[in-house]
């Protein structure tokens, strides 16, 4: 199978969540008495922190918008048909075998593998397929990824128990992967028709029920779980292994502890109580290099950059509120970022200027010829020009006051608020700074990550750290698509989103742009039109710079050997490796026991 490229989908976060946190606030904690209190060894038991709190902790649908599913649910329960693996460009097979498609990609048939079985035990069947599809479908646009399938998907047939047959309403080269493929957070898992069927799937929370609920098809069960920790066991009688289709996975638990504060989470991993530091946040080069001498277990992704995340940092403007609707006072902004300093701060200078961005792209092998096409009309985009600045903020009749702030014609201080959740704090205060210091009176307001993505969702903010532009891996239309018009509704109306941030949060619209993206939407990877049709995309995006590029997200990532081998680092790289993710499937079967 040859690679394809990649697209994302959406969001909306449903009163129920929103309860949850609300109670949250009020210091109610929602948690379940643990299922087995049997004691597992410590060198049996994967411990994998997280630095973001679970609000709503019961909640086991991944499909409600606003559902935080990175605390294991996507890691360790939920399984989709493929995945795409960047350090290959392929796309792997896990609860499918294969595929196919028609001459013009319009249908696409999907083989699922031998002995397929939820955590029950009931066999997971083409109709189980067939029924979440169909109840995207029906219940778009209240779920996430629904959207699209109701807009692409004509019909859905199982032509028997492991074949199953998309009809789209046109060609799309890009429906699998973009679907039904792991790209970065989470693909479109089947659910259990026996257990979905009679139930509102927008108001489902897919109850654990003590043990007998929160069915999926993945090695691992739900154990116990509360808002700051989840627990779960391996399923001995896992479909994948009983089948032979994977290995049965070494640990006999997963414990996902939220550890709030960055120094407690490094002394856990020098203590060697974690064993990965993904979940660390504000890791420096100075710091990586200081755990590992005091436990030289601990080995790094690799010993330079570390890993590039392909979600690069930005500063998102609603660009339907005045005066940011106005494309000089975004470029004003842009020009005030010293990304260079942002480097130099955050990353102790990891990466140097490679590390500066100047589009939405990551620093992906793949992506090269693009970013190099382009890079005429992208470099104004990292230019660092504070007198440039001040002169397209004074051109709309600001003048600077006396508190060393712009003031408009209305007597208005030219103001900025930046939410973002807190593991974007590095960011957010470098980006504060720098607005401060040419005269716009910025502030930082962190929030709680569900929180925060109702409100971009739904475009109640003024500005945003976030990552907005996240998705090209191996190609350009998937990130660039994120801006396109069609995901624009009015301010107080829920976004679209996949799960990880949403789509054109800033609400930016253009035609031309947009009509762009059709056309690239509909050719195949490496098609000779798509670099001309980028090319045109990009001028626009340029001029228009809907989105103000930071910095590229290079994590220091860090592994601990004294319990477990066979990490996916730089040097032995079979899969990305974040933890955080539903490739960290194929990390599960992949460690062995240290001792």
């Amino acid at each position: 199978m040859s690679p394809i490229r990649p697209r994302f989908k959406h969001s909306l976060l449903r009163v129920a969540v929103l309860a949850l946190v609300l109670a949250q606030a009020l210091g109610t904690t929602v948690q379940a008495a643990p299922a087995d209190q049997q004691q597992v060894a410590r060198k049996d038991i994967l411990i994998l922190p997280s630095n973001v709190q679970v609000p709503a902790p019961d909640i086991w649908n991944p499909y409600i918008p606003g559902t935080f599913i990175l605390q294991g649910m996507n890691q360790n329960l939920m399984e989709p048909l493929f995945m795409l693996n960047y350090e290959t460009g392929n796309i792997d097979g896990w609860l499918a075998s294969g595929y196919t498609s028609n001459a013009d990609q319009s249908v696409w048939t999907v083989t699922l593998r031998p002995g397929t079985e939820w955590s029950d035990g009931t066999p997971l069947t083409s109709d189980d397929v067939v029924f979440t599809i169909n109840m995207l479908k029906t219940h778009a646009p209240l779920l996430n990824f629904s959207i699209p399938i109701k807009n692409e998907v004509a019909s859905v047939d199982a032509l028997d128990d492991r074949t199953i047959q998309f009809t789209l309403n046109g060609p799309d080269p890009f429906f699998l992967v973009s679907n039904l493929a792991g790209t970065t957070s989470q693909a479109i898992v089947p659910v259990p028709k026996h257990v979905w069927q009679n139930v509102d799937p927008v108001t489902f929370k897919n109850p654990w029920n003590n043990g007998t609920g929160a069915i999926f098809s993945g090695p691992y069960v739900v154990k116990s779980f509360s808002t700051t920790e989840f627990d779960y066991k391996r399923n001995d009688n896992w479909w994948g292994a009983k089948s032979g289709a994977f290995p049965l996975p070494a640990p006999l638990e997963i414990h996902r502890p939220w550890i709030g504060d960055s120094a407690t989470a490094q002394q856990a991993m020098v203590n060697n109580d974690s064993d990965d530091g993904g979940g660390i946040s504000g890791m420096t080069p100075s710091t990586q290099a200081a755990m590992i001498a005091q436990n030289p277990k601990i080995v790094p992704y690799n010993a330079d950059l570390g890993w590039v995340d392909p979600c690069p940092r930005m500063l998102t403007l609603n660009t339907m509120i005045a005066p940011w609707d106005n494309k000089d006072m975004r470029h004003a902004l842009s020009y005030a970022m010293n990304r260079r300093q942002i480097v130099d701060v955050v990353y102790e200078g990891a990466g140097g200027d490679s590390a500066v961005s100047n589009f939405i792209f990551p620093t992906y092998k793949a992506l090269q010829p693009y970013r190099d096409a382009a890079a005429d009309i992208l470099a104004p985009l990292a230019e660092y020009n504070p007198d440039k600045a001040h002169q397209l903020i004074e051109s709309h009749g600001y003048t600077m006051g006396g508190d060393g702030h712009y003031v408009g014609p209305d007597g208005t201080t030219l103001s900025l608020d930046v939410i973002g959740p807190p593991f974007m704090e590095p960011w957010g205060r470098m980006v504060v700074q720098q607005l401060q210091a040419v005269g716009v009176d910025a502030n930082l307001r962190l929030i709680e990550w569900g929180i925060f993505r109702d409100q971009t969702g739904r475009g109640n903010f003024t500005g945003a750290v976030d990552w907005d532009g996240c998705g090209s891996v191996v190609e350009p239309w998937f990130g660039m698509n994120r801006y396109n018009k069609t995901y624009v509704n009015p301010i107080g109306t829920p976004g679209t989103e996949n799960v990880d941030n949403t789509n054109n949060a800033g609400r930016w619209s253009n035609d031309d742009y947009s009509a762009l993206m059709d056309q690239m939407g509909k050719l195949p990877l490496g098609d000779p039109r798509v670099m001309d049709l980028y090319l045109q995309a990009v001028r626009i995006w340029a001029d228009e710079e809907p989105d103000i590029p930071l910095v590229q997200t290079p994590s220091l990532l860090m592994f601990n050997t004294t319990y477990w081998t066979n990490w996916p680092t730089a040097d032995n790289n079979y899969v990305q490796p974040p933890d955080w993710w539903e490739h960290f499937l194929q990390v599960l079967i992949r460690l062995k026991p240290a001792q």
